[in-house]
C-alpha cells in the first residue's frame, strides 16, 4: 500500500517545483555563460526539489534518523544534484545551437528536465533507499502510462512545428513578412509557440515524476543488503 504521507510530500513538492519553475524561469534550465537571476533561481529550484525528494525517500524507509543530520545530508544531496543538472544543461546547450527554432530548443530543455528528474528519482530508490525494481505486470502498465505521457508531449510539439510551417508558408507573401524578413518572422512565431509549449511541458514532467514515484513505491522491494548513504 502506498504510504500516503510520503506520497503527499512528493506530490506537493513536485507541483510546487513545476509551478514555481514556470512562474520564475519558464523552464528550470541553467544556460552556461548567463549567470543571472534565472540561472540562480533554476539552481535553487533544483536544489530544493532534490533535497525534498531525498528526505521523502528517507522518511519512506522508516528509519529513526536525526532530523538535523537528515536535513543537512539532504541539502548536500540537493547541491550535488543541482550541479549535475547544470552539467547536463551545458551539454543540452551545445545541441540547441542546431535546433533551428525555439520550439525545438524548448523541447530539448524540457526533455532535459524530464530525463534528469526521472534519473534522480531512480537513483534515490535504487542507490539511496536500496530498493530493487520489480519488472512485473504492474510496472509494465505504469511504464506504458509514462510512455503515453511523453507521447502526448511529443505530439503537441509536432503540432506546434506543423503550425509554424503552415503559417509561415501561408503568410510568406504578406508585406509585413517581407518587411521584417522570413527569418525574423519565424523567430517571432516560434517564440510564441515555444512559450505555449513550456506550459504543456511543465504539466508533463510534473505528472511524469508523480506517476514514476508511485510506480516505484508499488513495484520495488528491499535488497538483501543494507548500506548507509
Amino acid at each position: 500500500m502506498v504510504n500516503s504521507k510520503n506520497l503527499t510530500i512528493v506530490t506537493i513538492s513536485t507541483i510546487l517545483f513545476g509551478l514555481l519553475s514556470k512562474w520564475l524561469v519558464g523552464v528550470p534550465y541553467m544556460a552556461w555563460g548567463y549567470v543571472d537571476n534565472l540561472f540562480i533561481a533554476s539552481f535553487i529550484l533544483w536544489m530544493f526539489y532534490s533535497t525534498i525528494l531525498y528526505m521523502a525517500i528517507k522518511i519512506e524507509n522508516g528509519k529513526n534518523e536525526n532530523y538535523l543530520k537528515l536535513g543537512f545530508t539532504g541539502v548536500v544531496f540537493g547541491l550535488i544534484s543541482a550541479c549535475l543538472k547544470m552539467g547536463l544543461d551545458a551539454i543540452i546547450e551545445h545541441f540547441t545551437k542546431f535546433a533551428g527554432n525555439l520550439i525545438v530548443t524548448a523541447f530539448m530543455m524540457e526533455m532535459g528536465v524530464l530525463v534528469f528528474g526521472s534519473t534522480l528519482i531512480l537513483v534515490l530508490y535504487v542507490h539511496v533507499a536500496k530498493k530493487k525494481v520489480l519488472w512485473n505486470k504492474s510496472m509494465k502498465n505504469f511504464t506504458l502510462g509514462l510512455g503515453g505521457i511523453v507521447g502526448v508531449y511529443v505530439t503537441v510539439i509536432l503540432y506546434y512545428l506543423w503550425q509554424l510551417k503552415h503559417w509561415m508558408e501561408k503568410f510568406a507573401d504578406l508585406d509585413i513578412i517581407k518587411e521584417i524578413g522570413e527569418k525574423q518572422g519565424m523567430l517571432n512565431l516560434s517564440t510564441k509557440y515555444a512559450q505555449e509549449s513550456t506550459m504543456v511541458g511543465m504539466i508533463v514532467y510534473v505528472l511524469f515524476f508523480i506517476v514514476l514515484w508511485i510506480a516505484l513505491k508499488k513495484n520495488t522491494e528491499n535488497k538483501e543488503f543494507d548500506d548507509k548513504f
